[in-house]
């Protein structure tokens, strides 16, 4: 395949993405060998193809492929972040492990690592006071980036741990900060 029909396919996919046709996508991905791909930007986004499909080795795959080019930094704590997640996604705890200390390694003061962390810790069905302990870290260090999905497991947890008053004061701020949404 030479350079222009490969990018002819690259555009189709991001189309099709943008459409919601995700298993068409998919299927296009399926016919470019993706280890010859220079842009780290086109590794991300066939991967998540594949994750929308459920398709995580393929996934996990490209983003290897974009994690062994070495980009510079700031570029590298997404990879990381993404091979994070999708570890956590495929079970694999001690590559989840790996991938979460690398990111806190290269983005120590990121409000993400929270979010890795409880997904982490939620996988390997750690204690709840301990996933409560995380989300509160989160809440007080990060405000800012502490969105309802984060304020609603937080409110959860209390609950299901017993905490009845902690949880209704965390309902009660939910409703107040994020009137509208799905929580």
């Amino acid at each position: 395949m030479d350079k222009y029909e490969k990018k002819v396919r690259i555009d189709q996919i991001e189309s099709l993405m943008r459409q919601g046709e995700f298993a068409e996508a998919v299927s296009i991905a399926d016919s470019i060998d993706w280890r010859t791909e220079k842009k780290i930007r086109t590794l991300r986004m066939v991967s998540e193809v594949y994750k929308i499909n459920k398709r995580y080795e393929d996934a996990f795959q490209v983003l290897m492929i974009a994690y062994d080019k070495n980009p510079d930094d700031p570029i590298k704590k997404k990879i990381v972040y993404d091979l994070c997640e999708l570890t956590i996604k495929m079970r694999e705890t001690a590559y989840a492990v790996k991938f979460f200390k690398e990111y806190v390694m290269l983005s120590p003061r990121d409000p993400g690592r929270y979010i890795l962390q409880y997904k982490l810790y939620k996988e390997q069905e750690v204690a709840i006071d301990e996933r409560i302990a995380v989300l509160e870290e989160f809440k007080e260090k990060y405000y800012a980036d502490f969105r309802e999905k984060w304020a609603y497991e937080l409110a959860y947890l209390y609950h299901t741990s017993g905490q009845e008053g902690k949880c209704v004061d965390e309902c009660d701020e939910l409703i107040l900060w994020f009137v509208k949404g799905p929580y």
